[in-house]
């Protein structure tokens, strides 16, 4: 039997992927627990905060 890894998101992770807060990324860590399926399957759906030329 294989066992599948999941993979767990840290506060600091997040911050460096998805450029977030800190406290936005602990509110992301206590909604999904870390999962990471999870947090990137929300985060397609917000806009990317590194464009900076969006302005």
């Amino acid at each position: 039997m294989s066992q599948t890894e999941i993979k767990q998101y840290t506060a600091e992770m997040l911050q460096e992927v998805y450029e977030l807060s800190l406290p936005k990324a602990i509110e992301v860590l206590d909604r999904f627990g870390g999962d990471s399926a999870s947090i990137e399957k929300m985060m397609k759906r917000c806009p990317h905060r590194g464009a900076k030329d969006s302005r």
